[in-house]
């Protein structure tokens, strides 16, 4: 941002400070200094061309009879534009301009004493067309140094984007006068009104609050399209803002001044006369102001009269509602528009405007005010209109006071150094702030100007960058070191990625942001498309890495992912650990041959990661999730409780080349984590352990982790090894033959024959209520 040191001079004293002193100061406080340029013109006059003749030996030189109060020059001029009786700047001869001195000279055999300049050799503009035709009021012979305020400082600030008050000369204006402990004189806002109120020239209707917090018309009439008084051509010209005239220019005016942004629209050109603010409809298009015709979309918060859209609102106008040179009735805008909603749009239609800037980083309704009092106030001193009187204001969302506790006692904590109380009440008050001192320290009122502050660390940020950086002493904190940790769902997932790679699988890591139509949470501000919202499983990504795999020729491999997904539960947003882990292909192992992984390997994968937890009670059920093959696919059970899904990926789902079988599984990693057993010692046993073998007929249909549970729930039974499962001859139909090796111990003494078959009979009538029998052969029992 370009701001010239003169103009915020009229808010506030400068500091006498060396120059590189003075910007260092700047810098350390926040307010970083890219760049200086120093403008200066002395001996520059404004005077009036008497006569143009053309140059006897120059066929584009002119000769020019120049009158400077009583004086007359003749003088050389190569520009265009020059015409008799126009007002134009004049470099006397031994003027000095930013590119050096002006001295007599001759130019084709003919002398030419001074210079007639344009803005460029001002200092004022980077390039110019032509010299600089001055206002018809601009007193012929005063010395234009004095109007144009030369010399002067250009500052380049960079403006960060949590301060929106600063991009405006007041608001530097204040940030200098609590640096420098100076006194800050207001703007005037005061100005004469009509009797006839705005009310009968023009109505507002504001469809949403939140799109548009607040908007306040004014209206205009008698206005004329004359150019505005040097004065304020050239602080627009030293902040790189090109004059138009008068009405046009002041709102650009204060925008610089105040920071808050202003639109003048042709009030005659509005149908009805009225401002609808809403978001644009689909279909409906705008010739902005840079000529360029935009489509919109409802994405894109319009300024509308009665037919039709006539400005994007908090961005850029629109061609048909401009002030022109016919227009004699002005409807000023000032308004606080949604920061989200005018970077939304400015994005949308690729156009970047100062007021964009500004309404992007977030303005407060409470400054709305404010900034159209000043112009009309601007307006009535240059004698540019009458101003109906007072305002329609749409005031939807106004802001609650915000109150911020500061205790003394964190001063020295946080700063390291003791402030006086006078100067802690100093420094803030001269922020807007409104102290009140309390019993701990003060009580803060925040002003609307500083959305920035939120928290007592920013009130302690504002004493530490006033007080200087610089003076706060280097001191080694005396605090003890604390050692982090992560939380309990984090490790947990750690172990859990630990134990799946020493398994042999990869780990990969997806995108969380999904396509609109896999989300169940969506995103609120979508960076990209095919990014508005977040995954509600682990997987669309594992896929997408599987497809990428395999059109790079890799033969197969296993991996697995550990991350959150997202989605609905009671109507609230929620969020969970997964673990998903997938097969495909063939297994890299040596010796392993060219076998495909297949649903015993993946089983494995889970039950070896379940033993390594120490997780026992588990079983897969039932499933009917449609991802899966309709025939290949199972709920993982931890009790009675589904942690996850086990199965073959719905070949539908597949963009793969052959006949591919991609093997999932996903587990919840909160119901696992309820399921895991701690690590438990346990004594060497003293007395040997006795072992059968218990052949066991079941139905097919039962589980076989109920057998199981009836065997262990035998108090003798150490272990229960299942080695061998058959259905074929000798099986009758149905049913399901189980031989267990068990494991038999007592820890107090050794296991008799009787003990032990007294055990297995207790097994075989807990079994009974199940339909479960002991397998005989030739009628005989198999338990030996």
């Amino acid at each position: 941002m370009r701001v010239p040191l003169r103009w915020i001079a009229e808010y506030t004293e400068l500091p006498d400070y060396p120059q590189e002193e003075f910007l260092e100061r700047l810098t350390l406080a926040g307010l970083e200094v890219e760049g200086v340029t120093k403008l200066q013109a002395e001996g520059v006059r404004v005077g009036q061309v008497l006569a143009v003749e053309p140059h006897p030996a120059g066929e584009n030189l002119k000769l020019c009879t120049v009158r400077v109060g009583k004086d007359e020059f003749l003088t050389v001029c190569g520009a265009p534009n020059v015409s008799q009786g126009m007002l134009v700047p004049f470099a006397l001869p031994g003027a000095l301009l930013p590119k050096g001195p002006v001295e007599k000279t001759e130019i084709r055999g003919v002398k030419s004493a001074g210079m007639i300049l344009s803005r460029e050799e001002l200092g004022l503009e980077e390039k110019s067309q032509g010299i600089w035709e001055l206002p018809p009021d601009a007193p012929v012979g005063a010395d234009l140094a004095e109007v144009l305020e030369l010399p002067d400082l250009i500052l380049d600030l960079k403006i960060t984007s949590n301060r929106p008050d600063l991009p405006g000369v007041f608001g530097l204006a204040r940030e200098f006068s609590a640096l420098f402990r100076t006194e800050l004189t207001e703007p005037e806002l005061s100005f004469p009104e009509a009797e006839t109120p705005v009310e009968k020239f023009t109505a507002v209707d504001v469809e949403s609050g939140e799109d548009c917090p607040r908007y306040v018309a004014r209206v205009i009439r008698g206005v004329s399209w004359r150019p505005s008084p040097l004065g304020v051509q050239a602080r627009l010209l030293k902040c790189g803002m090109r004059p138009i005239s008068l009405v046009v220019d002041l709102t650009n005016y204060v925008m610089l001044e105040m920071g808050h942004p202003l639109h003048a629209f042709d009030h005659e050109a509005l149908e009805e006369g009225r401002i609808v603010v809403r978001r644009a409809r689909e279909g409906e298009a705008l010739r902005t102001l840079d000529g360029v015709e935009r489509s919109l979309s409802p994405e894109v918060l319009v300024i509308a009269d009665g037919r039709r859209p006539v400005a994007l609102a908090g961005i850029i106008g629109g061609e048909e509602t401009e002030v022109r040179e016919g227009t004699r009735a002005v409807l000023l805008e000032a308004a606080a528009f949604a920061p989200g909603l005018v970077r939304r749009g400015s994005r949308l239609l690729g156009l970047r405007t100062e007021a964009s800037l500004r309404f992007e980083r977030g303005l407060s309704p409470e400054t709305v005010e404010s900034a159209s009092r000043r112009f009309c106030a601007l307006l009535a001193s240059y004698g540019g209109g009458t101003i109906a009187r007072g305002a329609v204001d749409i005031y939807l969302r106004r802001p609650s006071p915000r109150l911020i506790l500061l205790r003394r006692s964190r001063i020295p904590e946080f700063l390291g150094i003791n402030l006086p109380d006078e100067d802690v009440v100093e420094s803030l008050s001269r922020l807007g702030l409104k102290i009140q001192p309390t019993a701990q320290g003060w009580t803060a009122e925040i002003p609307p100007h500083r959305l920035d502050l939120g928290r007592e660390q920013d009130l302690l940020e504002e004493l530490a960058r006033l007080h200087g950086y610089e003076r706060v002493p280097e001191i080694i904190p005396h605090v003890p070191p604390r050692v982090g940790r992560k939380a309990s769902e984090e490790e947990f997932a750690d172990r859990i990625r630990i134990i799946l790679a020493g398994l042999g699988l990869m780990e990969v890591y997806t995108f969380p942001l999904v396509p609109a139509e896999e989300a169940e949470v969506r995103v609120r501000n979508p960076m990209a498309q095919g990014q508005e919202g977040l995954r509600r499983s682990l997987l669309p990504g594992l896929l997408r890495a599987v497809e990428e795999n395999v059109r790079n020729q890799a033969p197969g491999g296993a991996i697995f992912e550990v991350g959150k997904v997202f989605f609905f539960e009671d109507g609230e947003p929620k969020e969970e650990y997964r673990v998903g882990i997938v097969l495909f292909g063939r297994a890299e192992a040596p010796l392993s041959g060219k076998v495909s992984y297949g649903p015993a390997e993946l089983k494995g994968v889970v039950e070896a990661l379940l033993c390594a937890l120490r997780v026992d009670h588990w079983q897969l059920g039932p499933c009917d999730d449609p991802r899966l093959h309709p025939f290949r696919r199972a709920t993982v059970l931890l009790g009675e409780e589904p942690a996850g899904i086990f199965g073959e990926v719905n070949p539908e789902l597949l963009d793969l080349p052959g006949e591919r079988r991609v093997l999932f599984a996903e587990i919840r990693l909160p119901v696992l984590f309820s399921w895991v057993r701690p690590p438990c010692y346990r004594p060497l046993p003293r007395f040997p352990a006795s072992k059968r073998d218990l052949s066991l007929i079941a139905p097919e249909d039962l589980p076989e982790v109920a057998v199981r549970e009836k065997i262990l729930a035998e108090p003798l039974v150490e272990s229960a090894f299942l080695y061998d499962r058959y259905q074929g001859p000798g099986i009758p139909p149905g049913r399901v033959s189980l031989t267990y090796e068990l494991s038999f111990r007592h820890p107090e003494h050794t296991l008799s024959a009787e003990e032990v078959e007294e055990a297995v009979e207790r097994i075989l009538a807990s079994l009974a209520p199940l339909d479960v029998q002991i397998r005989t052969q030739d009628g005989k029992n198999r338990a030996q």
